[in-house]
Parts: C-alpha cells; sequence; structure tokens
C-alpha cells in the first residue's frame, strides 16, 4: 500500500481511493476487502458519527450485509423485533387538555407487526433498527479488521487530479501536528463524503428540488417511558396543538441502545423549519430544547439531558451524474433527500454493494473496463425513485392534518374545538376518527413500500440478456412486491433444502464477487458448461441444479413457481444477487449460451 519516495511526493498506492467513512463508504471498504481488492479510506471527522442519524435497516440492505458476514452483529446490537414494529401518532405526550395524550394512529412499519409475514416472503432477511451512532463503528471494526490499515480518520481530501492511468489525491492528516499533506495514487476514488468536496471538484451538479426545509435533530437522554403508549413503536410521532391554535409536528424516536423501545435509554428528537428568517439556523440551542418540550408538552421537571443538537438543510437532488472519469459518487454525494421513509442509508449501502463486485472484476481483469458504466446506468434511475418518493412522503406524512380539523391560521379557539370533538365520545367524533383513519392510511407509502425497497430492477441499463418475457406490473405506490426471475430483476427469495439445510435463493453465493447458476432438474450440461467456464475464464461460478436428484431441493416448490423456466433451463445471477440471464427452456449448446451472457454481465465484448 505505501510508497515513499525521496521528494515524498506520493506516499500511499492502492487500487481504490474511498473517500468518506460513513456507512456507504464502510460499507464500500469492507466489500473491496472481502473481494480482495485493497483500498484507502480518509474520513475527514475524528471519529464515526457522534449523532444516532439514520436506523432502518431494510431487508434487501440486511440481505447485503449478510452477505459480507455483518448482519448478525448488526441484530445483536439493534432492536429486538419486538421493539421495532408500528409507527404511532400522538396528540402529546405530557399536558392536559381534551385531546392530549392521544392516540391519532397506529400502523405497522417498515416489515414489523403485521408486514413481517410479506416480507419474510420475499427475504430471509428481516429489517434490523440501529442507528448511525452505532452502526458505523461496527462497519469500521469489519472493515479495519478485513484491510488493517485501511481507514484514516481525522483525514481530508484536498484536492484530485486525474489522468490517463489513475488519479492522484491530495490528503490532509488533521490529526498531526503540523497538518502533513501527502498524496495518494489510486486507480478508482469512491465519493462517499455526502458531497462535501469531491462533487465541486469534478463539477458535478445536483438536479432537482434545493433546499426547502430546515431539519432539526436532537439527540437527547431521557425516560419518556410515562408518556409512550407502546413498546414496539420504531417512531413515535407527535403532532401537538399548541397555545396559538398551531399543530406542531416532532419525531419521537428510540435509539436504545441497551433497552429498546418506550424504555430506551436514548432517543432522536426531530422537527422541521422553513428556511428563512425563522429557519433552524437562527435558533440557538436553548431556543431549540424550549420548543421540542412545547411541543412535546413535556412536564417543566422531567429530565431531559440534550447529548447535541444538528441542523441540516432538505433538499430533493440527485447527482448530474454518478461518474466521472475514475470518480462514482455513492451515497448523499449522489443523492440527497428528506428521511421519510427510511431509504437515504439504506440506497447509499445498496449504492456501495452494486459499484464494488464491479470494481473488483475490473481490477482484477476478469471484467470489461465497460462494465464501470453500469453503475450509474443502474443506480441512478433508483436514486432518482428513491427521492421522488421521499419528498412527496415527507409531504404526505402532514396531510392527515385537514382531517383532524385543524386549520392553519383559524383562530386558537377554533382548532382547539377541532380537537376536542375529534376524540368526543358521539357520533360525531365517531366519524371524525374514522374519517382520520382515512387520511392516515395513505402514510403506507411511507412505512410499507416493500416494493419500492425491493422491486427495482435493472433490465433497461444494458448489462443483462433479455429473455423475451415481458415486465411485470409494478404497483405505483411501491407497497406490493412481484418476485421473478427476468433478467434486470433482484433473484427471488425461496427456500431449498441442501442435504439436511435449509437455505436460501440469497445465501447460496459461497463468496463474495462470485456468481451464481441455478438450472432445473435436467440441467447436467449447464453445469459442466459453468464449471468449464469457471477455469477457462478465471471467474467463480456457484452452480447446482434444483430437482429431486439435483444439489438443491425445492420442497416447498416456491422456486420452481418464481423462477419462469422448466427443467431444462436456467438462471444466471451476478455477485449483487441480480439475475443477468435466463433460458427459458431446453438450449442445445450450453456452453457458448452462458459464455455469452457472462459477457454481457461482466462487459466484455466477445473476443476480450
Amino acid at each position: 500500500m505505501s510508497a515513499q519516495r525521496a521528494d515524498g511526493t506520493i506516499e500511499r498506492r492502492v487500487p481504490v481511493l474511498i473517500v468518506g467513512g460513513g456507512g456507504s463508504g464502510l460499507t464500500a471498504s469492507l466489500a473491496l476487502s472481502d473481494l480482495g481488492i485493497e483500498s484507502l479510506l480518509v474520513e475527514r471527522h475524528p471519529s464515526t458519527s457522534v449523532q444516532p442519524k439514520a436506523h432502518i435497516l431494510n431487508a434487501r440492505t440486511m440481505e447485503i450485509l449478510a452477505h459480507h458476514q455483518v448482519a448478525d452483529d448488526v441484530y445483536r446490537e439493534g432492536a429486538p423485533p419486538e421493539n421495532c414494529g408500528a409507527m404511532v401518532w400522538l396528540t402529546s405526550l405530557g399536558g392536559d387538555a381534551p385531546y392530549d395524550r392521544k392516540v391519532l394512529y397506529r400502523t405497522s412499519a417498515y416489515g414489523g407487526g403485521d408486514l413481517a409475514a410479506p416480507y419474510a416472503v420475499a427475504s430471509a432477511q428481516p429489517h434490523a433498527n440501529l442507528g448511525q451512532r452505532w452502526l458505523e463503528p461496527l462497519l469500521r471494526r469489519h472493515a479495519e479488521q478485513r484491510g488493517p490499515g485501511s481507514l484514516l480518520f481525522h483525514h481530508e481530501l484536498l484536492d484530485l487530479e486525474e489522468d490517463a492511468t489513475g488519479v492522484t489525491a491530495s490528503v490532509l492528516d488533521r490529526s498531526s501536528r503540523d497538518k502533513r499533506i501527502f498524496r495518494v495514487r489510486a486507480s478508482y476514488v469512491i465519493a462517499a463524503d455526502g458531497g462535501k468536496t469531491i462533487g465541486r471538484l469534478r463539477g458535478i451538479p445536483m438536479e432537482g428540488t434545493p433546499t426547502f426545509l430546515e431539519w432539526i435533530n436532537l439527540h437527547v437522554r431521557a425516560d419518556f417511558s410515562p408518556f409512550i403508549p407502546y413498546d414496539d413503536a420504531v417512531v413515535n410521532r407527535v403532532s401537538s396543538l399548541s397555545d396559538d391554535g398551531t399543530l406542531e409536528h416532532c419525531g419521537v424516536v428510540p435509539m436504545g441502545p441497551d433497552r429498546w423501545g418506550r424504555h430506551s435509554q436514548e432517543w432522536t428528537l426531530m422537527f422541521s423549519r422553513a428556511p428563512g428568517a425563522t429557519g433552524a439556523t437562527d435558533l440557538d440551542d436553548e431556543t431549540v430544547v424550549k420548543m421540542v418540550r412545547r411541543t412535546l408538552k413535556l412536564p417543566d421537571d422531567h429530565p431531559m439531558d440534550v447529548e447535541s443538537i444538528s441542523r441540516w438543510p432538505v433538499e430533493g437532488t440527485v447527482a448530474q451524474r454518478f461518474r466521472a472519469g475514475r470518480v462514482f459518487l455513492v451515497g448523499d454525494a449522489a443523492h440527497r433527500h428528506p428521511p421519510s421513509g427510511a431509504l437515504g442509508l439504506n440506497t447509499g449501502i445498496q449504492d456501495a454493494h452494486n459499484l464494488a463486485w464491479k470494481l473488483a472484476h475490473v481490477l482484477a481483469g476478469t471484467a470489461g473496463e465497460a462494465l464501470l458504466d453500469s453503475y450509474e446506468a443502474e443506480r441512478r434511475p433508483v436514486a432518482q425513485r428513491v427521492v421522488e418518493r421521499a419528498v412527496y412522503s415527507l409531504f404526505n406524512q402532514i396531510a392527515f392534518t385537514a382531517g383532524t380539523g385543524v386549520v392553519h391560521g383559524a383562530r386558537p379557539e377554533w382548532n382547539r374545538a377541532q380537537m376536542t370533538a375529534l376524540f368526543s365520545d358521539t357520533p360525531d367524533g365517531e366519524t371524525r376518527r374514522t374519517v382520520l383513519r382515512e387520511y392516515f392510511d395513505t402514510n403506507r407509502i411511507t412505512t410499507a413500500h416493500l416494493g419500492l425497497e425491493m422491486g427495482y430492477e435493472y433490465g433497461d441499463a444494458g448489462f443483462v440478456v433479455p429473455d423475451g418475457t415481458p415486465r411485470p406490473p409494478t404497483d405505483p405506490l411501491g407497497l406490493e412486491y412481484r418476485q421473478t426471475a427476468r433478467p434486470g430483476a433482484r433473484l427471488p427469495h425461496a427456500w431449498l433444502r441442501r442435504r439436511e439445510q435449509r437455505v436460501a435463493t440469497h445465501q447460496l453465493h459461497t463468496a463474495p464477487g462470485s456468481f451464481l447458476l441455478l438450472t432445473g432438474a435436467r440441467g447436467d450440461a449447464w453445469l459442466r458448461a459453468a464449471r468449464d467456464l469457471a477455469a477457462r475464464l478465471d471467474i467463480r461460478i456457484d452452480a447446482y441444479a434444483v430437482g429431486p436428484d439435483g444439489a438443491l431441493q425445492d420442497i416447498e416448490g416456491i422456486w420452481t413457481r418464481l423462477r419462469g423456466h422448466d427443467d431444462d433451463g436456467v438462471v444466471l445471477v451476478r455477485p449483487d444477487g441480480f439475475v443477468v440471464a435466463r433460458h427459458l427452456a431446453h438450449c442445445p449448446d450450453p456452453s457458448p449460451a452462458l459464455e455469452a451472457a457472462l459477457r454481457v454481465g461482466l462487459g466484455r465484448p466477445e473476443g476480450c
């Protein structure tokens, strides 16, 4: 990794330089190590995040973390399933008005509660709940164990210079007394810096909706158990009526870390302000704390210790390009949006996973340089959809206000009367509550979007082999997910039997970077072709026949229903778990067909 020159010009040489030590950058580091690729990560802060920040890790992300042997630690350190299954809307935590301390609505959320069954049909990995304050040190430990000396915190990228053979970076050692600057030479750069530096250096603009809100997060230590009615709420959303008749909103999110649910010791409190003269940047910490206590209607004598307060602009933007020469943008460097829907960290980790195996194969010489073009072609449309949904979900979450009868700008006594009527034990009150549930039901696009989490596909990017089948219809709300083995789609989840062990389809890749081939009961020719091609192209292919006499048995019949081919057919899956090719029936000569599919999936034109 090191190459000290007499003039000190170049001190480090690595195949990949990662800039940024958040969730995306750390995932890229440990993934590359697992793929046998040396990297160097530089992060300008002295440590991982001190803020809890994002906390929901969806099933697709947990599949990735399981693939890299991290998921068990996340489940162990995160919230137990019984403490993260619902989202609850409350009118306040305290207060003595007729409408205070009431439950406005409660629903299952993020794969928990009533959603657990449909999510289990789609994935072997349940979602997890662990704030970035605790997740990032966990990822850092794994990354450092797999790549000793490959992470440099308190080091800041200053400049990048690219030429025909690589990139040279100037890095400031912020931890040194003399603020030493050294240079790093790399073949490729992963920008996981949240858009702080590299996007500007490479001249990549962000497109979409610029700052439209200012968000304030408080990390606090408090005992809220006397005020929280449920122990399984992963998010509590308080919408309280203030003295002036304004409906004010604040998220109350349990963050553990030793006890969870209503008994959590630490919490994130979240609210937003319109940008401008009364925006977040104009509020000092003391004012922020008073505002939050007022919104929650906490008793004056109830203790709440504030660990930190952060402010950040909310936008809905996507980078115009995800690649600039040898530089690739992931995570917040590539897309930024509100936290509604818990999509940001998940999308960033999935970016890093999509990119890492491609870089590894290109650097190893088993893939063509053209494969790297697939990163933007595949991930940018996903990011665009996520940003659009997150922005829409944010405003949809407050649409229920109309169902309460509260009117912005109305006299306080009018709005108080509306909230009182909402909870009255009368036919009118029952009608109001029933109508309000209709408004809240639209919020399922924020808490139950399995189709959005799992249903994206890469069929149009040009690096899969079409099989002539039509794309299945998609749910415009993103709620429903229809599994398919069509090229470009995520490999369907199904449980199979291997000897006496139950194994999920996504657990069949034996090593990062390997392809997976699943054929039917009459697929011996495909298995022979896979063995021969793996040896000749120096590519690992985990190949199995699924059938009564095969290495795998489909005891439940689900895989046979989902695969879409007969017993002579085959599905070829990329290292990231997405289908690259499918043959629906008998192929007279599997070897050239499989080689052609591999070449498409690896960006290798014929003869290369």
